[in-house]
C-alpha cells in the first residue's frame, strides 16, 4: 500500500513510541493543554516527532490519548498516551492550522515484519522477564498471540534500539535482537533481586 501523507498536530518530546506502547505525561503548557483537550473531546491523533541523528531520519509516533489520570485546578493534567502507528517526518510547522501547538506533515510507514509472531526462544526469555519483574511467569499460550512489536512495546528499549528494531528486514533479526535485549534486562532484574535478598550474583 502506498504511503499516505497526513497533516497532524505535534507534541514534540523527541521520544519514540512503538505501536501499543504507553507513556504517562504531565501537561502544563497552555498550547498543549489545548491539544489534549481537543484529543479528549474529539479523539484526534497527534504525533511525537523523533529525530534519529545516527540515521539522519525523522520518525513520528502517531498517538492517541488513552485517559486523563488527574486534573488540577490550574488546568494542568496527568495523562496516558499510546502509540498507534509509525510515520516518517516530512515537514515541521511551529503553528498548526491557527492553533497554539505545533504540527506537521508525515508519511505513513509500516514494516510488516513487526506483525509477525516471535520465536519460541524469544517467548521463553520474555516469560522469564515477566516473572522477574512481576513475580508470576505467564503461560506460553498467553504470549503466542503476541506480535514481535507487542513484546518490544512491553520492555524498556531505548529510542535508538526501537529504531534499530523497526528497520530490521527479517523477523529472525528482530527476534534475535529482542532476545538479547530482554536477556540483558533479565540479568539486571536478577541482580536487583539478589541484592534485596542479601547476596550478589557473580
Amino acid at each position: 500500500m502506498d504511503p499516505e501523507i497526513l497533516h497532524i498536530p505535534f507534541f514534540p518530546l523527541n521520544i519514540f513510541l512503538l505501536p501499543g506502547e504507553q507513556l504517562p505525561l504531565h501537561i502544563f503548557e497552555p498550547r498543549y493543554r489545548q491539544l489534549f483537550k481537543e484529543a479528549e473531546d474529539n479523539g484526534i491523533e497527534f504525533g511525537l516527532p523523533y529525530e534519529d541523528k545516527e540515521l539522519k531520519q525523522g520518525f513520528v509516533s502517531v498517538c492517541r490519548l488513552i485517559r486523563v489520570v488527574k486534573r488540577y485546578e490550574s488546568g494542568e493534567s496527568d495523562v496516558i498516551v499510546e502509540g498507534r502507528s509509525i510515520a516518517e517526518l516530512k515537514d515541521y510547522e511551529a503553528i498548526y492550522e491557527g492553533k497554539l501547538y505545533p504540527g506537521g506533515y508525515v508519511s505513513t510507514w509500516e514494516n510488516p515484519i513487526l506483525q509477525e509472531r516471535p520465536s519460541e526462544e524469544l517467548i521463553e526469555v520474555f516469560r522469564k522477564y515477566i516473572e522477574l519483574k512481576y513475580g508470576t511467569r505467564p503461560q506460553p499460550s498467553n504470549i503466542r498471540n503476541y506480535r514481535i512489536v507487542d513484546l518490544a512495546a512491553s520492555i524498556a528499549l531505548s529510542n535508538q534500539d526501537k529504531i534499530k528494531l523497526i528497520m530490521m528486514d527479517t523477523a529472525e533479526k528482530q527476534s534475535r535482537f529482542l532476545k538479547g535485549s530482554i536477556a540483558y534486562l533479565n540479568l539486571l532484574l536478577a541482580q536487583e533481586k539478589s541484592m534485596e535478598n542479601g547476596f550478589i550474583l557473580n
